[in-house]
């Protein structure tokens, strides 16, 4: 690749790795991703340290010592989605018409590219006035457990940029996410002879008849950056023969939430919603403890990660609009932590996770230099 920006090598490079996430099928995890991030870091001299998040899969967070007192983090994480029923070679990084193809290339190893190679470029000039850390996670497609290893380590800082696909916008609000599964069961007997069971598929009918009619209540609210809190069953399972009534019926739910709004607090609602319908009444459900709990995040317009942004972007004559997102990102789990965060990066949302996508090499080259800016000051 002669001729091509170094970041864009890079990010080759990076989608040349497979990392999907093992939660996947076809997922093999971030170890050899962490690997050649830790070792391109260490070769041009930043500082490296990895963190073991779960077996075989570790964070690494790398980083320069400033001059001054303020410390930035930089994150993003390794793991992709699956690559099955992509159109194009996944691993195979092709670069066409301004744009670099495979899987990870916008979600998230564009940012990740960016990021890396701002710290190199910085490095060579010198000590910056701040201190910066650079914090690859894993597991954010699956469980946010990097992020969440992250904090727990004692990593802080003054804010935090978290690197997804934002089109070099900046998003100070998205939402949150609850996802738990909700089980009816009944009565098993002979198919042929069915008024002799009762059928945990139809019990979940009502069920499911029911969530869309709480779905349709949770669309009046809303957020003026994020719009009204969502439900969707995304996954359903039940029964044990084709000749059989099924006793048993499993569904998993996703409620997204609102920035400020405790999950654990929208699922007792889902809760109260269901067991106060007539038409439930008689049914035997019941709730699991839900499988992910994350908070949504908002910052304001004028926080102090909003503000750097838009000065380092207004260097390089990037005007970004200020946004909210539907999706949740490791953001929610800084801030959690404390740590004031916003999402900036090279490519759009509507591209990750899709059967060929891509990034805009062009955003890649500027979210490096915008990186750069904002580490300087």
């Amino acid at each position: 690749m002669i001729g091509i920006e170094p970041v864009v090598k890079l990010l080759s490079d990076l989608v040349a790795i497979p990392s999907v996430n093992p939660c996947f099928d076809d997922g093999n995890g971030e170890k050899e991703i962490a690997d050649f991030v830790a070792e391109y870091a260490r070769k041009v001299g930043l500082e490296v340290h990895r963190q073991t998040v779960l077996e075989g899969r570790e964070n690494v967070v790398v980083g320069i010592l400033g001059s001054g007192d303020e410390t930035i983090l930089l994150e993003t994480h390794m793991d992709t989605v699956t690559a099955k029923g992509m159109t194009i070679e996944p691993f195979k990084p092709e670069i066409k018409d301004g744009k670099l193809f495979g899987r990870g290339a916008c979600d998230a190893k564009a940012s990740l590219a960016a990021m890396l190679q701002a710290l190199v470029e910085v490095a060579n000039r010198g000590t910056p006035k701040c201190t910066v850390w650079l914090a690859a996670v894993v597991d954010e497609e699956n469980g946010f457990n990097g992020a969440q290893k992250l904090l727990s380590s004692g990593l802080n800082a003054h804010y935090a940029i978290v690197g997804e696909p934002t089109s070099l916008n900046i998003v100070i609000a998205h939402k949150g996410t609850v996802r738990g599964k909700i089980v009816t069961k009944g009565i098993s007997a002979h198919s042929s002879q069915p008024e002799k069971g009762s059928n945990a598929i139809n019990h979940m009918a009502k069920v499911i008849l029911a969530l869309e009619r709480y779905d349709a209540e949770l669309r009046v609210r809303q957020h003026p950056l994020v719009g009204s809190p969502t439900l969707t069953v995304t996954m359903i399972s039940g029964g044990s023969g084709a000749n059989l009534v099924p006793e048993f019926c499993q569904i998993t739910v996703d409620r997204r939430t609102l920035p400020n709004e405790d999950p654990m607090a929208a699922w007792d609602e889902l809760k109260r919603f269901l067991q106060s319908q007539p038409d439930l009444l008689d049914l035997n459900f019941e709730f699991a403890e839900p499988d992910l709990v994350n908070w949504g995040m908002e910052v304001s317009a004028d926080s102090l990660p909003a503000k750097r942004l838009i000065y380092a972007c207004e260097k390089f004559g990037i005007a970004p609009q200020l946004l909210g997102v539907r999706y949740a990102s490791d953001a929610s789990v800084l801030m959690q932590g404390g740590i004031p965060s916003v999402l900036f990066g090279p490519g759009s949302i509507d591209q990750a996770h899709t059967s060929n996508e891509w990034v805009e090499i062009e955003q890649v080259v500027a979210a490096q230099k915008v990186f750069e800016a904002l580490i300087e000051g």
